[in-house]
C-alpha cells in the first residue's frame, strides 16, 4: 500500500550505503514485498529500516534480519498509529473544531488546526531522526511512554467533547430541548465512554439503554418532567 513511497525515500540512502552494484541490488530487492504502516508513523518506520541497513552495510548484521523484522516493525507502528492518532487524537481535533465552529469561533478553529499540523510535522521529523539513531531500540521508548494508556484517556476526553458538541447543537436548533435532557446527554456520553473504555461494557447495551430512555421520554412516561 505504501511500498513505492517507502522505496523512493530509502533509495538515496541505499545507493550511498551500498556502492557495490550487487549489494545494492540485493538491498532494493529486500523491499519488493508489501509494506503497510500508519501514515503518521512512516518516518519512524523509515528511520528504523535505515538504521538496520547501516548495520548490514557495516557487516554487523546479516541481510536476512531486515526482511525478518520489516513486517513486525510495520505492524507494531501501525497499531500505535491507528489507535493513538486515528482513533484518539485526530478525533479530538475534529470534535474540538466542531465545538468552536458551533460557537462561530472560526479563527480559533483554524489556529487549532494549524497548531495540530505543526505538532504532527515536528513529530514526524523528530521521529525519523530518533529512530534513525536508535534503530529497533527506539521502540522501547514508545513502550515506556505507554501510548495505549494515553489513548484511553484521550478517548474519555473525546466523550466529554461529544457531550459538549451535542449541547451546543441542541442549543442552536429550533426545537426546544428541555434542560434536563441536555444535562442527561452531557452526563451520559462521558459516562458511556468510561464504562466502555475501562469496564468494557458492550456499546450496544449502552446505546439500547439510552434509546429506550429516549423512547420513554417521547411517550411521556416521565410525566413528572
Amino acid at each position: 500500500m505504501q511500498q513505492l513511497g517507502l522505496v523512493f525515500i530509502l533509495a538515496p540512502a541505499l545507493r550511498f550505503l551500498y556502492p557495490d552494484a550487487q549489494a545494492r541490488k540485493r538491498a532494493f530487492a529486500r523491499y519488493r514485498g508489501h509494506s503497510n504502516t500508519h501514515a503518521f508513523m512512516m518516518p519512524c518506520y523509515a528511520g528504523v529500516l535505515l538504521n538496520l541497513e547501516e548495520q548490514v552495510a557495516a557487516g554487523s548484521l546479516p541481510e536476512s534480519v531486515v526482511s525478518d523484522l520489516r513486517q513486525t516493525i510495520a505492524a507494531t507502528l501501525s497499531a500505535i498509529g491507528d489507535s493513538f492518532f486515528s482513533g484518539a487524537l485526530r478525533t479530538s481535533w475534529a470534535l474540538a473544531s466542531i465545538c468552536l465552529l458551533l460557537q462561530h469561533m472560526v479563527l480559533a478553529a483554524g489556529m487549532l488546526t494549524v497548531f495540530m499540523l505543526v505538532l504532527l510535522w515536528l513529530f514526524r521529523v523528530a521521529g525519523f531522526f530518533y529512530c534513525l539513531d536508535r534503530g529497533v531500540a527506539s521502540l522501547t521508548l514508545l513502550r515506556k511512554v505507554d501510548l495505549v494508556s494515553w489513548t484511553e484517556r484521550i478517548k474519555m476526553l473525546n466523550g466529554v467533547l461529544i457531550a459538549c458538541m451535542l449541547w451546543l447543537m441542541l442549543g442552536s436548533m429550533q426545537w426546544e430541548c428541555p434542560f434536563f435532557l441536555k444535562c442527561a446527554l452531557l452526563v451520559f456520553v462521558p459516562l458511556a465512554s468510561f464504562l466502555v473504555g475501562r469496564i468494557h461494557i458492550s456499546r450496544v447495551v449502552l446505546w439500547v439503554f439510552a434509546l429506550c430512555l429516549f423512547i420513554l421520554y417521547e411517550q411521556k412516561f416521565f410525566i413528572f418532567f
